[in-house]
């Protein structure tokens, strides 16, 4: 008369989400994987029968009870797996397919619920994640349009050095058969006139250091943007892989569900127990009635014996 049932048990890995931090010898971020959701919370929200939706139940062959949720709260039997950082979950039912069915629905259960909680933390990682591959976006702009500035800008610079030159050799010509009448001005003037000629030697130094740095970068194709480019695409990706397993993904199963063919219940040892207990129990009430029945056999004889 007990009803055929078997069970269905696996094991939960809650969520996972990464969280950046700054390091501050490398100057990089680094991403780190932690649960936003402890086990221990997990296992705790798994008791209250208000955790789970109609999905759920209809996924365990609750729906036609008196109160579904309420007997799949308590048939559910979730505890955490010892010195591990999983959530052991376990359900009985008619046929393996259904017990299985369950322990899925609980998994997308709790997923959906989760996903609600993740959502602020998984927002800011995105942003970021935007912001950075625009400023990427607009870096390779400039990337593009930098080779054709310092086409322009070394042309510029060699009409400049050019200029610069042409002065300084006129300027050390004219200085050759330049007089001067008033001794005082003389002296002032030859100091403005140093002053002058050390300036422009000096712009022609840096002109020409100019000159051979953009030369090299349109040469080689090499830009000052170059390196922030590789920057900007090296933290893009850490972001892309940060918002992926396994630094972060949803609840899973640790393990595939373990789904035996045999059944569980009822038990062949409760079985046992109960015949045997019911086996002595009518063998004293068959053993008393046969008393009770020879003690009124001979009651009645006595009875007959005394009227005689």
């Amino acid at each position: 008369m007990l009803p055929v049932k078997y069970e269905a048990s696996a094991v939960i890995e809650p969520a996972k989400v990464a969280n950046a931090t700054f390091n501050a010898e490398t100057k990089a971020l680094v991403f780190t994987s932690s649960p936003f959701e402890s086990k221990e919370i997990l296992a705790e929200k798994l008791k209250p029968p208000t955790y789970f939706n109609d999905i759920t139940v209809s996924s365990c062959g609750l729906e036609n009870e008196t109160n579904p949720v309420a007997k799949l709260a308590k048939e559910l039997n979730s505890s955490i797996a010892r010195n591990s950082n999983f959530v052991a979950v376990s359900f009985k039912a008619s046929s393996p397919q259904l017990a299985k069915d369950c322990l899925e629905g609980t998994l997308l259960n709790i997923i959906s619920n989760q996903d609600i909680i993740a959502a602020s933390l998984i927002d800011k990682l995105e942003i970021s994640m935007r912001t950075i591959n625009a400023q990427l976006e607009s870096t390779k702009t400039e990337q593009k349009q930098l080779p054709i500035f310092n086409r322009e800008k070394l042309a510029i610079a060699k009409a400049k050095l050019e200029a610069n030159l042409n002065f300084v050799d006129q300027f050390s010509k004219d200085a050759l058969t330049f007089k001067f009448d008033n001794p005082q001005f003389s002296a002032s003037a030859s100091a403005l006139l140093l002053n002058t000629l050390v300036k422009k030697q000096n712009d022609i130094k840096e002109l020409e250091l100019e000159i051979n740095r953009l030369q090299f970068e349109v040469d080689t194709n090499i830009t000052s943007k170059d390196s922030e480019v590789l920057q900007l695409s090296q933290q893009l990706q850490d972001y892309q892989n940060a918002l992926t397993p396994p630094l972060t993904k949803s609840a899973s199963f640790a393990l595939p569900i373990y789904v035996p063919d045999q059944k569980v219940e009822p038990k062949r040892s409760i079985i046992m127990l109960v015949s045997v207990f019911a086996g002595f129990a009518l063998s004293v009430m068959f053993l008393l009635g046969r008393k009770a029945l020879r003690h009124v056999q001979a009651q009645r004889l006595a009875r007959l014996h005394l009227r005689n």
